[in-house]
């Protein structure tokens, strides 16, 4: 028995392209999947992968990589990606981070064994976070006076969310 992690839309430190992702969810469906809902419903590969549902988490990607690298086509948000934990060639953690200006974990979806439980996340904090208020700064030399007030606001906003 080992732990191995797959990752679905970048390769641990950068963006792949849309061939590359599209081989990495062959791969993870080479697995069962042995994820559920809070409320103990089975997770099935149609709601993570609906070729006719763009907003399913691995469709969603794959739009992204084939928009965001193989068009390279500029896009607002920060690249989404799954990290999917694998023990007993069972695939018992779903990580979903997702953002516009920093990455953060938008799903956390388990095994009913691990549910609740403290588990260390692939990222907590989004190493390349585009802070707007420091390239206005930089870039069109805004004063401090107007990027820290708006640096403010949108850290509230980001909280909210």
């Amino acid at each position: 028995m080992k732990l191995e992690i797959l990752f679905i839309g970048v390769d641990g430190k950068k963006v792949v392209s849309l061939k590359e992702t599209l081989k990495q969810i062959e791969k993870a469906k080479t697995y069962e999947l042995a994820l559920e809902t809070e409320q103990g419903e089975k997770v099935e590969w149609i709601h993570l992968d609906d070729p006719d549902e763009f907003r399913t988490l691995f469709q969603f990607i794959v739009a992204d990589r084939r928009s965001r690298v193989d068009k390279k086509i500029f896009m607002a948000d920060r690249p989404s990606f799954c990290v999917l934990t694998i023990w007993n060639n069972q695939i018992v953690r779903l990580e979903f981070y997702e953002g516009h200006d920093a990455l953060s974990l938008v799903y956390d979806i388990r095994s009913k064994e691990l549910q609740g439980k403290k588990l260390p996340n692939f990222m907590d904090e989004d190493p390349q976070a585009y802070d707007p208020a420091k390239f206005l700064k930089e870039t069109f030399g805004f004063p401090e006076e107007f990027t820290k007030p708006l640096k403010s606001l949108l850290d509230e906003l980001h909280k909210e969310k």
